[in-house]
C-alpha cells in the first residue's frame, strides 16, 4: 500500500525514533525507503531487523548533501500505491497509517492530506524532553491556497504513484523544494483533506544547534523563492494572484505579478 520515504542527514538518534514510530503501527502494509546523503554513522540496525526485511537503506554518494536529492533517489526506488515522505526527526502516531488506508482505500484519491500535532520538545538530551504540544487543523487548506503559501507539512500529503510521473525535487532550490514539489503534482488535480492528526511534527528552538532544520540560515531569501515558485506555477485564476500580491504586499512589497 505505501511507501514511505525517510532523507536524512546526520541524526542517528531522531532517525531512530522515527523508525521506532513505524515499527509501532497497527498497519504494517508499508515498505520504508531510508536515504542517506552521508556515511558517517552506523545505519540503525536494530530498528531495520524489526522492519522484517521490509526496507531499503541507501547511503547516496555523489552530489552535494540535501532532502532533494536523497528523495528523488528514494521515488526512484518506490513502487507503493501511496508514498508518504517522513522527515527523520518526524513521527506518526501508531494507528496513523491504518486511519490513512481506510480514507484512502474509500475513493484513492490522487493527493490527500491530513492534520497534525506539532510537539515542541528539548533535543539537549536524548531522547528529547517533550515541552508542549498542540494539534493543528489545516482543513482551511485549498488548492487555491496552496499557490499563494504552503501550510501543508510535507509528512501529511500521500501521493498516489502514478500522479508523480514525472514529478521530481528540485535540488537547485535552496528551500521549499517540498511547496514545489507538492505545486508540480497538483497539476489538474484537486487536493483532499483527511480530518486526522496522526502526523506528529518535532520542534525544538530553531537556533539551537541540535535542531538541524535546514532554512533557519537563508530567511533571506524567502521572498526570491517564492518569486521563482510564482514564475514557475503561474496563479490558476484571478482571485490566486491576487492572494499572491496581497501576501507580499503585506510584507511591504509591492510588485506587479499580473504575469504570475
Amino acid at each position: 500500500m505505501f511507501s514511505i520515504i525517510i532523507a536524512t542527514h546526520d541524526r542517528p538518534l531522531l532517525l531512530k525514533r522515527t523508525l521506532e514510530s513505524l515499527i509501532a503501527q497497527t498497519c504494517q502494509d508499508f515498505k520504508v525507503i531510508i536515504v542517506s546523503d552521508t556515511a558517517s554513522y552506523l545505519p540503525p540496525y536494530l530498528e531495520l531487523t524489526q522492519l522484517d526485511g521490509r526496507f531499503d537503506y541507501v547511503i547516496r554518494r555523489s552530489g552535494a548533501p540535501g532532502p532533494a536529492a536523497s528523495r528523488n533517489l528514494g521515488l526512484a526506488l518506490a513502487d507503493g500505491e501511496y508514498l508518504l515522505f517522513l522527515d527523520d526527526d518526524d513521527t506518526f502516531r501508531p494507528g496513523h497509517l491504518a486511519a490513512l488506508k481506510a480514507r484512502l482505500l474509500q475513493d484513492r484519491p490522487a493527493l490527500l492530506f491530513c492534520d497534525f500535532q506539532v510537539l515542541n520538545e528539548d533535543r539537549t538530551v536524548m531522547p528529547p524532553t517533550p515541552l508542549s504540544g498542540q494539534s493543528i487543523s489545516i482543513a482551511d487548506v485549498s488548492s487555491d491556497s496552496v499557490y499563494v503559501r504552503n501550510r501543508i507539512p510535507n509528512s501529511c500529503v500521500a501521493y498516489r504513484r502514478d500522479v508523480l510521473a514525472g514529478v521530481r525535487n528540485d535540488a537547485e532550490l535552496i528551500l521549499y523544494e517540498d511547496w514545489d514539489f507538492l505545486l508540480a503534482a497538483m497539476q489538474g488535480r484537486q487536493l483532499v483533506h483527511f480530518a486526522s492528526d496522526g502526523v506528529v511534527i518535532h520542534k525544538s528552538q530553531a537556533t539551537a544547534p541540535e535542531n538541524m532544520r535546514r532554512g533557519n540560515s537563508r530567511d533571506d531569501q524567502i521572498v526570491n523563492v517564492m518569486l521563482q515558485l510564482y514564475r514557475k506555477h503561474p496563479a490558476p485564476n484571478l482571485a490566486t494572484r491576487q492572494a499572491r500580491q496581497a501576501l507580499l504586499a503585506s510584507a511591504g512589497i509591492v510588485l506587479d505579478l499580473s504575469h504570475f
